[in-house]
């Protein structure tokens, strides 16, 4: 092409987006000077939110809908606010393949309930609808980083979605497409933990914590054409097909027995022996999320800390607040850094069992490596993919660059 007529492709591309539009002169100058990293997908693949009431339908076919809403109300659910979610899912979701099909953009739906790793070879966005759940289960099924995501908010007004579009998206979804074309958008490489096992028997079915009988498509991605002989001569290490986008949980099926565990940091040589309620071990991006829980403190423990203070003075509720908020609010980190963060919950310090130097109750590091001293445990990816993890297994959990999910944002 010469320099003329790549000047004159230009310059129609300029006056073309200084037609009369939504958007004024300066924004259209925005835009056009961005339009280098255009994106528009050729086939977008929207991954739904099940709904619960869905998933209550899907239980009780037989029901009508008031037979439905009776037993549900008799359980202590509230049946609106359910109807409620499942509607406003469904009216995004038909929005979403409406502008699809006006642009010519090839899509496909699945969920839950449906989920196949070659839907999500097929796409060139995958596109979850619903709330942070269903991001996580997606992300769950990418396995490099070069596959971009990005997520709708179906209902705001009762879901927070951290990891999804702001709100105001919800509602406006031809902008989303528009604004990709246009190139205002910024990709967030958010790292992910690999988890490698090590040991007998860890080719064990999986199985997601949503619902503990039932296998979701993928999770035998290794074992579902195996026979016993096969799998008796499998390798004594695997690393598991799925990586944490927020967090690796590893504790005691039962919740209320205690986690008897061997750590180790980094490179260290030797594991330490803990007792805990497990130990959740988390990215930037789930830095924000349960392993935030599990440190923050209330404005209540302030308060009573502050108290044994030699220097008695009165704290009012601001000051107190604002020292929690802002305790809180340091735990959280950037979801590009490659470092994890740990917290041991619950952990159990004694006389026989004192605090390491080696390993303090919560930190920072590159690598950690736990060796199940349990009869009943397991490793649980995102709060959903669980994996057995009984006495002897060795896991080792890190971060990758290669491993990260490619998030897209829209910019401001």
């Amino acid at each position: 092409m010469t320099a003329l007529n790549y000047l004159r492709r230009r310059s129609g591309r300029a006056l073309q987006f200084l037609q009369p539009h939504k958007y004024n002169v300066c924004n259209n100058l925005r835009l056009f000077l961005r339009n280098e990293s255009s994106f528009v997908p050729k086939r977008v693949l929207i991954v739904s939110k099940l709904s619960r009431y869905h998933f209550e339908k899907m239980r009780e076919p037989e029901m009508t809908d008031e037979q439905l809403r009776v037993k549900l109300e008799q359980r202590g659910s509230d049946y609106d606010m359910i109807w409620a979610s499942h509607v406003s899912n469904e009216n995004v979701k038909y929005q979403v393949t409406e502008v699809l099909r006006k642009l010519n953009i090839e899509y496909k739906i699945i969920n839950r309930d449906n989920l196949n790793s070659s839907n999500f070879s097929w796409a060139d966005l995958i596109l979850p609808i619903g709330g942070d759940g269903t991001l996580l289960l997606a992300s769950n099924m990418i396995f490099d980083n070069t596959k971009p995501i990005m997520g709708i908010n179906s209902h705001p007004e009762r879901s927070e979605g951290y990891l999804m579009l702001p709100p105001k998206y919800t509602h406006c979804i031809p902008d989303i497409f528009e604004m990709l074309r246009a190139g205002n958008y910024k990709i967030i490489m958010r790292r992910r933990i690999r988890t490698t096992i090590m040991g007998d028997d860890i080719w064990d079915p999986p199985f997601h914590t949503h619902e503990k009988a039932r296998i979701i498509g993928g999770e035998k991605l290794y074992t579902q054409h195996l026979s016993k002989e096969v799998l008796y001569n499998l390798p004594k290490e695997r690393r598991l097909p799925w990586l944490a986008l927020n967090e690796v949980f590893v504790a005691e099926t039962l919740s209320a027995k205690t986690s008897t565990l061997l750590i180790k940091l980094n490179n260290e040589e030797k594991y330490i022996l803990t007792k805990s309620s497990g130990i959740c071990v988390s990215t930037g991006t789930g830095s924000t999320s349960w392993y935030k829980a599990i440190v923050s403190v209330t404005p209540q423990t302030i308060r009573e800390i502050l108290s044994f203070m030699k220097e008695k003075r009165q704290f009012s509720k601001e000051e107190v607040d604002k020292i929690a908020s802002t305790f809180n609010d340091s735990l959280a980190y950037s979801p590009d850094e490659l470092r994890l963060c740990y917290v041991i919950r619950d952990m159990i310090i004694s006389d026989a069992l004192p605090v390491s130097k080696y390993l303090k109750p919560r930190g920072f590091c590159d690598k950690l490596t736990v060796r199940s001293q349990s009869y009943d445990a397991g490793i649980v990816i995102d709060s959903g993919i669980a994996v057995p993890f009984n006495f002897g297994t060795t896991a080792v959990l890190e971060t990758y660059p290669e491993d990260s999910l490619r998030c897209l944002s829209l910019l401001e």
